[in-house]
């Protein structure tokens, strides 16, 4: 199984960065995720200012990246999460969370703790522990633009920083390039929705395969597949522009793929379908729609 490294990580997704690879449609090959810290903190004495400093210096790295053989600009890529093994214990950085405005939070950061995430339970306290859901926090194709630091987001994917994004997911991106160009990174023991305040931190070793498809007429953002559930993710400001775009890219999808008329099947989203809050940290506001899977296969072509 190929095996891509974290000496390979980069701090941009860019059309101008050299392939580190390039793997079949459907070859399972590894990908070594930077812990988002940079492996500055293994104890909570390991934070100084200087540390920290350092570490934000390095967060947001990202592996690749990675062509898939096949994928052609105009297309999509079908990427298909088999396993996100953690490799580090889980980092988070925090403060005292006493500013009126929530988002002023990342700037009050004075201390980290570090939490034991192995055998899939994250051992929070002697009280706590809760079961892992490990994910990659950014997952992209190279974006038809130059220069996107790796903290960004857009139709590329990115740092969308969605809890979905582990293993069972099939995560659906556009290419704008031959080969694609996929990178991987900010991996988390577990999240959830709105990346408010940050969640554990892990380096991590994702197994992963991918596959080359045309871009449905429908696709304009990164949609997620699973067998229970179709996703549509879109990043934006305001957040209600972005939720109500998922909307739309999720009904502009049942109509493509089902046959149920697109009134109809906008009702019939408004009964089961959740819309929710990707990550609010960021530049730009990441929302999610989802709906079931099984409410559709009434209407299957």
């Amino acid at each position: 199984m190929q095996r891509f490294l974290t000496s390979d990580a980069k701090y941009a997704y860019s059309p101008g960065h050299e392939t580190i690879g390039a793997v079949d449609p459907g070859e399972r090959f590894e990908v070594e995720c930077v812990e988002g810290f940079g492996n500055q903190f293994s104890s909570p004495d390991d934070f100084t200012p200087q540390s920290y400093a350092v570490a934000e210096g390095l967060k947001w790295a990202v592996t690749g990246p990675i062509d898939v053989t096949g994928a052609e600009a105009g297309g999509v890529v079908a990427v298909t999460i088999h396993s996100v093994e953690p490799t580090t214990p889980g980092v988070v950085v925090y403060g005292s969370y006493t500013a009126e405005d929530p988002y002023a939070w990342w700037d009050e950061e004075t201390a980290c703790e570090i939490y034991d995430v192995s055998d899939g339970v994250v051992s929070f306290d002697e009280r706590t522990k809760l079961d892992t859901r490990p994910l990659i926090g950014c997952l992209a194709t190279r974006p038809a633009a130059d220069g996107m630091h790796a903290r960004l987001q857009g139709r590329y994917g990115g740092n969308l920083d969605c809890k979905d994004i582990r293993p069972g997911a099939t995560v659906v991106l556009p290419v704008e390039h031959d080969g694609a160009g996929l990178y991987f990174g900010d991996c988390k023991a577990l999240m959830g929705d709105g990346e408010i305040v940050g969640p554990p931190e892990i380096g991590a070793l994702v197994v992963a395969s991918a596959e080359p498809r045309p871009r449905p007429a429908a696709m304009s953002w990164p949609r997620i597949e699973t067998s229970e559930t179709i996703t549509t993710l879109v990043s934006g400001k305001p957040l209600e522009w972005s939720a109500r775009q998922a909307y739309r890219e999720l009904l502009e999808w049942v109509v493509e793929d089902y046959e149920i008329a697109r009134p109809k099947a906008a009702l019939l989203l408004a009964m089961v379908a959740q819309a929710g809050i990707c990550q609010i940290s960021n530049d730009d506001y990441t929302a999610y729609c989802v709906a079931p899977r099984d409410v559709w296969e009434p209407y299957r072509r």
